[in-house]
């Protein structure tokens, strides 16, 4: 539970409007996610929950069937019944983002001409770009993010981000996207009017006048027509960069404001919660609020102090049946090494506790047995995110 100087975590997401769930792949961001925007829904508020989670785990745990590319309304009383508390105002709508489609608006919104639009749209590589560039996931989050926010419809949004090694690539990747758009290294073969590729052009600007002819070289192992392709894919996206950069700044005004928080999902291991702790010290520096922990999947500890090395040594009598005497002492042994691990979650989560300072929730959810797979399940987790 949270220290009692700290606000609870009902209280962050009553006073915001967007909640950031960030976190490493495969802490529980999904179903943490889902479960607080159950929670807000259930309490009166109109809520959007967002996730770019390829799994869809999060379509499967709010019961609904299909791609989820526009805001889906979810029937909470027809979910969990008519008897179910919902406060007077409260719904839910779930979206899982359409990355492609969210290219598509980006390049309508931002392209200068149709010509522009034209040729990103019939390019070859464009579904492509929009599915593997770097960034381009967690930047095309960003793009909805703001959208959504921007209608008004929501008392809350709630952002799943993307599945990552690092929790900073949501924040970190839209700038790496630029980049690969403006300096990567298919820019060199682009003419410095961004007009469209032409290979004398390109093995002038390689190779210096009077040498294009080694741009024959290039050609033989990748092809006249990828590279062309290519290059006339960067060339035409340049022409959006403006616009794009434009809009990330309007991202970043809005996680940075007071209607905004970020959460953090973590494992109670010592990887997890030191990169919880990065992550709150460089949102700190970057002056984005950092609103507090869920720490998922905690292992309970029985008792204080050190448990006996065997049953016998607290108290328990031998039947004087090998087999049963023999099972005692092998559930004694399995107890001996969760009690073990309880502790050393128990440590690492104090340091974090220690680092971040008594002002934050630091909420924790116990190891479940079974998986979280519809609302149900879900409404299970609300006691511990109170």
């Amino acid at each position: 539970m949270s220290d009692s100087s700290a606000p609870d975590l009902n209280e962050v997401v009553k006073a915001h409007k967007v909640l950031v769930i960030c976190g490493t792949g495969g802490v529980g961001k999904t179903t943490v996610s889902a479960s607080i925007a159950l929670g807000a829904a259930l309490a009166g508020q109109r809520v959007l929950v967002m996730t770019i989670d390829p799994a869809k785990r999060l379509a499967d745990s709010l019961g609904v069937v299909g791609k989820l590319n526009e805001a889906t309304p979810i029937d909470l009383r027809a979910a969990l019944g008519d008897d179910v508390e919902l406060s007077e105002g409260g719904s839910l709508h779930a979206m899982m983002l359409d990355a492609k489609g969210t290219w598509d608006d980006t390049v309508r919104r931002f392209a200068k001409s149709q010509d522009t639009q034209d040729r990103i749209f019939n390019n070859n590589y464009y579904q492509r770009a929009s599915e593997s560039l770097s960034g381009s996931q967690e930047y095309m989050a960003m793009e909805r993010l703001l959208e959504m926010h921007a209608t008004e419809a929501y008392d809350l949004v709630v952002l799943d981000t993307p599945p990552t090694r690092n929790a900073l690539d949501f924040l970190e990747a839209p700038d790496r996207l630029m980049a690969v758009l403006e300096e990567g290294i298919l820019g060199w073969l682009i003419p410095k009017k961004r007009g469209r590729f032409s290979p004398v052009a390109a093995g002038a600007r390689l190779f210096g006048r009077g040498r294009e002819a080694m741009f024959n070289v290039l050609e033989r192992f990748m092809g006249a027509d990828v590279i062309r392709g290519l290059a006339d894919f960067i060339s035409a996206m340049s022409e959006l960069l403006d616009g794009m950069r434009s809009r990330a700044g309007e991202v970043m005004e809005l996680l940075r404001s007071e209607d905004c928080a970020f959460l953090m999902v973590a494992a109670p291991n010592r990887i997890a919660l030191s990169e919880g702790l990065y992550f709150h010290d460089r949102l700190a520096e970057a002056g984005i609020p950092f609103r507090g922990f869920v720490i998922n999947r905690v292992r309970p500890a029985f008792g204080e102090g050190k448990t006996p090395a065997t049953p016998w040594e607290s108290n328990w009598t031998r039947s004087g049946e090998a087999t049963y005497d023999a099972a005692v002492e092998q559930v004694w042994d399995e107890h001996r090494r969760r009690t073990r691990w309880a502790h050393v979650d128990r440590h690492h989560i104090n340091a974090l506790k220690a680092h971040c300072g008594p002002t934050l929730p630091y909420v924790e959810i116990p190891e479940l047995e079974g998986e979280i797979h519809d609302l149900d399940a879900l409404r299970l987790l609300l006691a511990y995110l109170e």
